[in-house]
């Protein structure tokens, strides 16, 4: 099927930042992805504080979102299978359909005050299932409505709705999360959800080249794992990605404790937190998406990788208001950079007949280790303060980066000016 520009776009208008949205069967799923990606972050932050005032315990926050990141481990590898194998855009419009329920029944549970912490930690598993294996689906489609000249800016895009939901969400959380003990931040959710679902359906078909027809899922999951295997470059940046999750995303668990330490113990401080990661989050994508094409791939990589561990250090020692909204906006900045343009160089490295499984691999490692960082991260907190479970593991990760110096395969993409040579072909061929 072709893929045509938006009619009577002007170019000087749609090129640069937003070139990607001149394509008219793009902008249904960027709608899509924006308004599922605010849902999910309300939703997040609404679970965050009812877990938190319940108990009073990081320990409480940190087990939630260890149930919403571990289907990212369990589930999410499983979703890049049926990317390849089955109807895309069928599959993500079942995604939103869970995650529309799901955040029904979590505004039940907090409309209830129910204290118990186990029908929380269920449904906010249910909840990261279906959000996390939507994820690799909305880019696996990309290939199919957008030309390669655009991709970069398409991905980029795609990043900033991630990353620009972690402001919009907390922001329409904020004032609903003491109505109904948090039921109205959950029902705005579900509202957001619902109309995801529609955008989705107007988007219409999206054909693909289908994979695995002549094997199992398990089998396709395996081909996929080896073609990870046996290319270099995308092991390696899938692997740094690995680390980067594991030492610096272990925050969330954290943050309700420093808006207690920092702001007074509100919900409405803990919300500021998150739209200030958020709000840096999505300046950074969209810094990468207007201006990737005039700096040095490989030093922004790095530079990026080192930053989104060190910048958590003033994050977790803020003595003040400014400080602590300055820290985490540059915390946010310098992470979403980071993972766009891996996420970027993993698009560019992979084809189509596997793109989904890769990402699913991809997106199902980090979710999985973060899951892992944040339930450690929230427990530890609890006996030795939020600020050292936050700035110690970015210091570290920090090292780890220039650490990576020594692998001549990242230090080759490190020398890369453009992203397109930055990621060599893999070694053989999945099926």
């Amino acid at each position: 099927m072709a893929i045509e520009p938006v009619a009577g776009v002007g170019g000087s208008i749609l090129s640069g930042m937003f070139s990607a949205v001149q394509h008219k069967r793009f902008r249904p799923l960027w709608t899509a992805s924006i308004l599922s990606g605010v849902a999910y972050m309300a939703a997040v932050t609404a679970c965050g504080w009812v877990a938190f005032d319940l108990h009073h315990h990081s320990s409480t926050v940190g087990l939630v979102v260890f149930a919403s990141f571990l289907p990212s481990l369990i589930i999410t590898p499983f979703a890049g299978v049926f990317a390849d194998r089955y109807d895309r855009r069928t599959m993500l419009l079942i995604m939103n359909a869970i995650s529309l329920l799901s955040t029904l029944a979590l505004a039940w549970f907090a409309w209830a005050g129910d204290q118990s912490i186990w029908p929380l930690v269920v449904v906010s598993f249910v909840l990261g299932a279906s959000r996390s294996s939507s994820t690799p689906m909305e880019q696996a489609m990309l290939g199919s409505l957008i030309p390669a000249r655009d991709l970069l800016n398409a991905v980029s895009l795609l990043q900033a709705n991630l990353n620009g939901a972690r402001l919009l969400g907390p922001l329409l959380a904020a004032p609903l999360l003491h109505v109904g003990g948090g039921a109205g931040a959950f029902l705005v959710a579900a509202a957001l959800f619902a109309l995801a679902c529609w955008a989705i359906w107007v988007l219409g078909a999206v054909p693909h080249p289908r994979s695995g027809s002549d094997y199992g899922p398990l089998t396709q999951f395996a081909h996929g794992i080896r073609y990870v295997f046996n290319a270099p470059a995308v092991c390696s940046v899938i692997t740094l990605v690995f680390l980067h999750c594991a030492f610096t995303m272990g925050y969330d668990a954290a943050l309700p404790r420093r808006a207690t330490d920092v702001l007074g113990a509100t919900g409405t401080a803990y919300s500021l937190l998150m739209m200030a990661i958020g709000g840096g989050s999505l300046v950074g994508a969209f810094l990468l998406a207007g201006f990737a094409r005039q700096v040095h791939y490989g030093y922004l990589f790095f530079a990026t990788s080192i930053l989104s561990g060190l910048t958590l250090a003033p994050l977790g020692y803020a003595v003040s208001w400014p400080g602590a909204l300055l820290a985490s906006a540059a915390v946010g900045m310098t992470q979403s950079m980071f993972i766009a343009l891996a996420t970027t160089l993993l698009q560019i490295a992979t084809p189509d007949h596997v793109r989904g499984r890769v990402l699913g691999l991809y997106w199902g490692s980090t979710g999985g280790v973060m899951a892992v960082s944040n339930l450690a991260t929230g427990r530890l907190a609890d006996g030795l303060g939020a600020g050292p479970m936050l700035a110690l593991p970015g210091l570290a990760f920090g090292a780890v980066t220039v650490l990576t110096l020594c692998a001549p395969t990242l230090r080759e993409i490190y020398s890369r000016r453009l992203a397109s040579t930055a990621m060599p072909s893999a070694i053989g061929r999945s099926r």
